[in-house]
């Protein structure tokens, strides 16, 4: 055992791997449902695409630039854009609603949270600034509901609530509505209400890369929950409309990396090499370099990995340094 935490204390004072995999995407010039697509990529590819760098996007506008594609196609995005929800329990909008009659229409494409004005709701990023009504079970009556005049993103209004409080305030009927809406005294205000944030279809959450297009109150009535690109820009459309798409895939990449251990024992001891092996995951991991990549042993012919180094007559290596290939 302590021979083995040597080794690889050694072994993180002079891992020096950087090492980086790029998508590859691929249009596909044949019209499908967004369901459809999403199945033909994960047969013959990885997944419909994902666009979470500046890069990406590039690679991905390089590959319609070639074949002279200027039409709107799938990519890997999705939600459901009906998906509205209470914050209080996570409880789902109920029947009652008190909509802006031009809302919601998530307009640019990112309107996932609620404020409240004059009664009405209407729908905003997330990001946006305002006062906010939090939840008290604790307390009776209105004076559950208490006004706090500071401006916040919805989620830091929530992570308030939840630690002075209880939760932010919820609506679910007109008496609750009422309360919420003679609290704001003429301001914007969060409460509550909010729905799920785009996806990508390999269960990737980072959508900040992406630019909208406008989005209207037709998204909501039509159902528009898929993700298609037009240029640089993102939309939304129903899942059930037909559009060629785009797929990923990570290509195959073999890098062989020699490295230098020192050990007093034989570092070609199976559960040596698995312990080393395991470091070098860890290291990985702590690069972000984990996912899609594959490290195992290079064996030599024969049959061993590590070799020790040669001395000569300028330089005298010691004897227990050896080095492998990976």
């Amino acid at each position: 055992m302590e021979h083995r935490l040597f080794v690889l204390l050694l072994f993180t004072g002079v891992f020096p791997l950087v090492l980086s995999v790029t998508r590859k995407y691929y249009l596909i010039q044949e019209g499908r449902t967004w369901n459809d697509a999403q199945a033909y990529c994960r047969a013959k590819y990885t997944d419909l695409a994902t666009i979470d760098s500046d890069n990406n996007m590039v690679q991905l506008q390089k590959v319609a630039q070639t074949q002279l594609f200027t039409s709107d196609a799938w990519i890997g995005l999705y939600t459901n854009i009906n998906s509205w929800h209470w914050s209080l329990e996570n409880e789902p909008l109920g029947s009652f609603t008190s909509w802006n009659m031009i809302n919601p229409n998530n307009y640019l494409g990112n309107e996932l949270c609620v404020i409240v004005y004059l009664f009405q709701w209407v729908d905003r990023p997330c990001h946006s600034l305002y006062y906010f009504v939090c939840f008290d079970d604790t307390k009776t009556g209105s004076d559950k509901y208490i006004l706090i005049s500071q401006a916040k993103t919805w989620y830091d209004a929530q992570r308030y609530c939840r630690e002075q409080y209880t939760d932010l305030a919820s609506a679910r009927d007109a008496t609750e509505n009422n309360i919420i809406g003679r609290k704001n005294s003429g301001h914007y205000i969060w409460f509550g209400l909010n729905r799920d944030p785009c996806k990508w279809s390999d269960q990737t959450t980072n959508v900040s890369i992406i630019k909208w297009q406008g989005g209207n109150s037709e998204d909501y009535s039509m159902n528009r929950s898929c993700g298609y690109l037009y240029g640089l820009l993102a939309g939304q459309a129903e899942c059930s409309s037909i559009k060629p798409f785009f797929c990923y895939t990570f290509p195959t990449v073999q890098q062989t990396i020699s490295m230098k251990v020192k050990s007093s024992q034989d570092v070609n001891d199976p559960a040596i090499m698995a312990a080393i092996l395991e470091k070098i995951k860890e290291k990985m991991e702590d690069h972000g370099m984990n996912e899609n990549i594959f490290v195992k042993w290079r064996v030599h012919q024969d049959v061993v990995v590590f070799h020790k180094e040669k001395e000569n007559t300028t330089t005298v290596v010691n004897k227990n340094r050896e080095a492998c290939e990976l």
